[in-house]
């Protein structure tokens, strides 16, 4: 969200090439932040949650310490190393914005544990003012640094480690009240271990399908293409935001439902309703991107003029988000036959299908190349999560429900700019979708919301 509010700022201030560069720089974090963490988030949520008194403590304790050590030697081996890799991940030579870098992701890294220590003490209000503070605090140093003091991409990289700096800082007294590193024990080491690390390959192959195609992009057509991407990308990141917000209900949700009678109908029932609605958002934001790329702000636009032209790049985006939907909403069936060492090969087969159609469409296609094979590399994906499901744990899907939002997807993808037949499709989407599509037992749930 943080690089979606701040497009119209980037789209403005900077050209596709530099903001190439400096979506090469988050795309880096991205990668690096798995690293940093290794399941240790993972960790935190289990034992903060099932483990009370003494035990709670050493375990926090044990892990947050493990997140310290660890964390400062991959700054440090980033920070020594700046002169090696400056160029390999930001396309340019500058060794410093390396530097500034590993300061980010270590303090990224030591605050993030903290703040989800409130989230397992059921503290939403606390939780929600330190990730607002975050969102807004970089958004805020990034107008400062950026527009107002003119420093360009370093002005990025400034805001970023001042944010985290403040954030930090705050989350220091909930850490202070909650770990004492002389309780850490060599058994519970091993048992954190254990269980984290097979965290890491999910995560590697999660960070691959999004954002792989970034340095595919600027190896083999340049960091302008990469902007220019990117810009497309974070309009297109709408869809993404309906899915993990749903997820972030459905998993205990579905987990405490799901050995209950009658669960698999509601499932059914939810995967209509949910992916009816994310079709609709899918469909809608895909017919009137023009306009909320030129919506003016001012004299400016929303989107600068130069990346106007990544418009089918966010629809293939929202496609693609449609699909991470359908494999989201699948995945009761892995959990109740606990299959979850599954998941890794899910992901690996998406990333897998992703880096190999991003070699072979993005010389030919360019961005709009890398952009489809985003779209059947989460299609891949949730194809083979029903492979793996379907017959273990059958659900009674409404299928047309599941194929009434791929029709009208494929309706957009050829609907020209008539702004009637535009208007005609947002429309009757909705009510076709609610009077012919959902069965009277969808009808009946939908009401009842």
């Amino acid at each position: 969200l943080v690089t979606f509010f701040l497009l119209p700022l980037y789209t403005h201030m900077f050209t596709p090439e530099e903001y190439g560069v400096v979506s090469l720089a988050y795309a880096f974090m991205g990668f690096a932040l798995i690293l940093y963490r290794y399941g240790m988030d993972s960790a935190l949520m289990k034992y903060a949650v099932q483990k009370a008194g003494p035990e709670r403590g050493e375990y926090i304790s044990t892990i947050y310490g493990l997140q310290v050590i660890s964390s400062v030697v991959f700054s440090c081996i980033l920070f020594f190393s700046r002169n090696i890799i400056a160029k390999i991940v930001l396309g340019v030579d500058k060794p410093e914005w390396i530097a500034l870098l590993s300061g980010v992701l270590l303090l990224d890294a030591l605050w993030n544990l903290p703040v989800l220590l409130l989230r397992t003490e059921e503290k939403p209000v606390s939780f929600i003012v330190f990730n607002l503070t975050n969102v807004l605090s970089t958004m805020g140093f990034n107008i400062f640094f950026v527009a107002i003091l003119k420093m360009g991409i370093l002005g990025v990289l400034f805001a970023n480690l001042a944010a985290s700096s403040i954030v930090f800082i705050l989350s220091l007294p909930i850490i202070m009240k909650r770990v004492s590193f002389s309780t850490i024990q060599p058994v519970t080491l091993k048992i954190v271990f254990k269980f984290a690390i097979p965290f890491l390959p999910a995560g590697i192959f999660t960070m691959i399908m999004e954002l792989a195609n970034r340095y595919l992009l600027y190896w083999m057509a340049g960091t302008q293409e990469v902007g220019l991407y990117s810009a497309g990308y974070k309009l297109g990141i709408l869809g993404l935001i309906v899915v993990m917000g749903f997820n972030m209900g459905w998993t205990p949700y579905f987990l405490k439902r799901g050995k209950e009678d009658g669960a698999r109908e509601d499932f059914s029932q939810a995967a209509t309703l949910f992916l009816g609605l994310l079709g609709f958002v899918t469909v809608a934001v895909s017919l009137w991107v023009p306009e909320i790329m030129r919506f003016p702000i001012g004299s400016r636009t929303l989107i600068g003029e130069q990346f106007w032209s990544t418009q089918n790049v966010v629809l293939c985006i929202l496609f693609a988000y449609f699909f991470f939907g359908t494999y989201v909403i699948q995945l009761p069936g892995i959990f109740m036959k606990e299959l979850t060492n599954w998941i890794p090969i899910f992901r690996a087969i998406g990333a897998t299908v992703n880096i190999a159609l991003n070699i072979l469409l993005i010389p030919k296609y360019g961005v709009i190349g890398s952009a489809w094979a985003t779209v059947f590399a989460f299609m891949f994906m949730s194809l083979s999560v029903f492979i793996r499901s379907h017959k273990i744990y059958p659900v009674p899907y409404n299928w047309f429900a599941w194929l009434y939002p791929v029709i009208f997807m494929v309706i957009v993808s050829i609907t020209g700019e008539n702004v009637w037949i535009r208007l005609t499709i947002t429309f009757f989407y909705p009510a076709a979708w609610f009077l012919f599509v959902i069965n009277d037992e969808e009808r009946a749930a939908l009401k009842r919301f």
